[in-house]
């Protein structure tokens, strides 16, 4: 009998439940989102799908030159030496380049016959006669052999520069950074944060490789050695020297600051004691002859003029 009217209730309940789910109002949110589904545009999916058009889309030398110079590069690269290939990696380093020393040698190659194209025009607008006719050529061929690797270099001077000029600047914001309280990580990330020269730049790669989980003495270095600065260089190896051993890391920006501030107050002055020299030979060359042609002129024509 018990068992009985449990079946009942149970049977009860159950109807009531569904009697419940039936009467109860059907939500309209399948509805609204067909509608707003609906609302999108159509999307031709079909260019993205075909590879031949999405190729086609882009521009020549994508497809093309680019193509080209990376084969050549690396055939260029499967027969020259490592340490050649690796002084031209670390100067693309030095450089800020993203280039790869495959593009550069292919590079040298292509300037070296367009060097020499440009020659024979020239040879045969300006009507040219041996020897100038076969010298032109010839060094205009040498020299887009050689603009590849010297515009690297002027590139890596242009850097080391604008690095010099800006790390003193840059060492006393650390500084006073730190001596408001702020840690040398936290230091460098305002440092990267309001800084926008190259050397910001180069703090925020440090900061972004910390967050990666690299040593912080090894991304200074790191950024030390990809520079070549010394005046950097000098400053990596204090704050990584001074860490381990307990001694004070702003004591140290600072008299980084004032050395740095020194150096280039010398370098100044070398700079001003060799204008003297440098403007000698312009002054040799086209001021003087005009003050002799000034003063002896009229006394050289009195001596030649007939009486």
């Amino acid at each position: 009998m018990t068992v009985t009217l449990i079946i009942a209730a149970l049977g009860v309940g159950v109807a009531t439940m569904m009697l419940v789910i039936a009467l109860m109002p059907q939500s309209d949110g399948a509805t609204a989102l067909e509608r707003r589904l609906g609302q999108i545009a159509p999307v031709d999916f079909s260019p993205l799908l075909d590879p031949v058009a999405a190729n086609l889309e882009r521009p020549i030398g994508e497809r093309i030159v680019g193509p080209l110079i990376q084969g050549m590069g690396r055939f260029l690269a499967g027969r020259t030496k490592t340490a050649q290939l690796e002084a031209l990696r670390l100067k693309l380093i030095q450089a800020g380049s993203r280039q790869r020393p495959e593009t550069l040698l292919a590079m040298r190659v292509i300037f070296f016959p367009v060097g020499i194209l440009i020659g024979i025009g020239l040879v045969n607008l300006l009507s040219l006669t041996p020897p100038l006719a076969i010298l032109a050529p010839i060094g205009l061929g040498f020299l887009g052999y050689m603009y590849p690797t010297s515009a690297l270099t002027g590139k890596i001077k242009k850097r080391t520069r604008e690095i010099r000029s800006a790390l003193p600047g840059t060492l006393d914001l650390l500084t006073i950074s730190m001596e408001a309280g702020l840690s040398l990580d936290m230091a460098i990330m305002k440092v990267s944060d309001s800084d926008e020269t190259i050397l910001g730049a180069e703090f925020q790669k440090v900061l972004n490789e910390v967050r990666l989980g690299r040593p912080r003495s090894d991304a200074l270095v790191g950024m030390g050695e990809r520079n070549d600065v010394e005046e950097l260089s000098a400053f990596v190896r204090a704050v990584v020297q001074a860490e381990p051993l307990g001694i004070s890391i702003t004591n140290v920006l600072r008299i980084q600051s004032e050395e740095l501030r020194r150096l280039r107050k010398q370098r100044a002055e070398n700079a001003g004691h060799r204008a003297p020299v440098l403007m000698l030979l312009p002054m040799m060359g086209c001021i003087f002859p005009c003050i002799f042609i000034c003063l002896l002129g009229p006394a050289i024509l009195q001596i030649i003029a007939p009486k």
